[in-house]
Formats: C-alpha cells, sequence, structure tokens
C-alpha cells in the first residue's frame, strides 16, 4: 500500500477515535447560582434544544447527574450536569456535587436582579460563597484538597439577556457590562487562585445557540 494512503486511514482512525471518545466521556458541569436565575432551563436546553417547558416550581436539593449531548458547528460533547436549588440553604449541595462528580467547569448563572434593585444581595451573596468554598484548601469537613478538586475554569453567565438587554445597555465590550461589577472581586481572586473565569451573556430560554457555543467555549479555550 502506497505510505499516503496509510497515512490517511491512520488520520481518518485517529479522528473516529477522539470523535468516540467525545461521545461517550462526559465532561462534568457544575451548574450554580442563586434561585430563580434559570438553571432548571439551562438544564433542559442542554438536553432538548429549544423546547423548554415554562418552568413554575423551584428545585428542591440535588439532583442526579444526568447526560447531555451538545453538537455545534460539527462538533460532539457528551456533558454531565445536575439540577441543583439555590436559596442559601441548598448552597452546601453545590459543593457535595462539585465533590461527588469531580467537576471540570463551573457555570455560575446570573440575571439582572441587581441592578432593578441595589438592595438585591442575591447574587453577590451565593457568589461570595461559592468563591470562598472553591478558593478554600479543604473541603467542609476539613480534607485537603487535590490539585484536581479545583475547577478548570468558572463561567459567570448572565442570564435572561432577552429581557434585560435593551433595558440595561451598554456602549463598549459587553464583558464590561455593568452587570458584573459587583463580582470582580471574586473574580480576581479565582484567578489569583489559578483559575481562570470567563463572562458570557446568554438567553437560556430562546436562545439554544448561545447556551451550546458558551459551553463548547469553555471547553475549548480553558
Amino acid at each position: 500500500l502506497d505510505v499516503s494512503v496509510l497515512a490517511g486511514f491512520a488520520i481518518v482512525v485517529t479522528e473516529a477515535a477522539i470523535a468516540f471518545y467525545k461521545r461517550i466521556h462526559a465532561i462534568n458541569f457544575g451548574v450554580y447560582g442563586a434561585t430563580k436565575v434559570g438553571k432548571t432551563t439551562l438544564h433542559h436546553q442542554l438536553r432538548t434544544r429549544g423546547e423548554v417547558p415554562d418552568i413554575k416550581k423551584r428545585t428542591v436539593g440535588l439532583h442526579r447527574g444526568t447526560r447531555k449531548t451538545i453538537k455545534l458547528d460539527g462538533e460532539t460533547h457528551t456533558l454531565k450536569t445536575a439540577d441543583v436549588g439555590g436559596e442559601s440553604f441548598y448552597w452546601k449541595e453545590w459543593i457535595k456535587d462539585m465533590r461527588k462528580r469531580k467537576v471540570n467547569y463551573i457555570i455560575f448563572m446570573i440575571d439582572h436582579r441587581h441592578l432593578e434593585s441595589s438592595a438585591n444581595l442575591d447574587h453577590q451573596l451565593a457568589w461570595k460563597f461559592l468563591v470562598d468554598a472553591i478558593c478554600s484548601s479543604t473541603w467542609p469537613d476539613g480534607k485537603k484538597k487535590k490539585e484536581a478538586d479545583y475547577p478548570m475554569a468558572i463561567g459567570i453567565w448572565a442570564n435572561k439577556y432577552d429581557l434585560w438587554g435593551k433595558r440595561y445597555s451598554h456602549e463598549g465590550e459587553i464583558q464590561n457590562h455593568p452587570i458584573y461589577e459587583p463580582f470582580k472581586y471574586g473574580m480576581q481572586k479565582l484567578n489569583d487562585k489559578g483559575i481562570p473565569t470567563f463572562k458570557y451573556i446568554v438567553s437560556a430560554k430562546s436562545q439554544p445557540e448561545m447556551v451550546y457555543k458558551g459551553v463548547t467555549t469553555m471547553i475549548k479555550d480553558y
């Protein structure tokens, strides 16, 4: 056989093996944030691509992690996410989820409630709790963390852009939008720990492509 034919065959086999690995190997994502921010909607969007129900009930406790396969621009990735409540008494479940599933990437979801009222600190308090827990060198039971216990990257996803984008318009790069201002200190703390952060604007309910692009960007870039 011609050497070039063998080389071409090897490349095809390698690409097929990589595609197969991506399909069966689930990347663990942790999705956290205050209540009613859109976490459950995001889980539905990852699973159904556009067929998202109108969710009325709040998530109670921590649910079992489930696999979702996303496809964008010819690339396929399999994720595993677990829905979890956003009220403060469920925050400890976020840490439990991170530890149990060895979460690779974290999406912390916010919306515009802190822009509507400066007295609303739902996101800021949840963010501080999460950042402190991630940056800690030990787990809540005192066991020392290993290098693999820290996430590879954390995304701050400003959700419901379809609702607040025009009301709180911003000239310049969207990364510098005032919606992210209260989270700068926490982002710097994570960066100092060696954990990169990623700002992203999304409409989880109405724009499935935005969701898929955000996830694939985190996987590719970090």
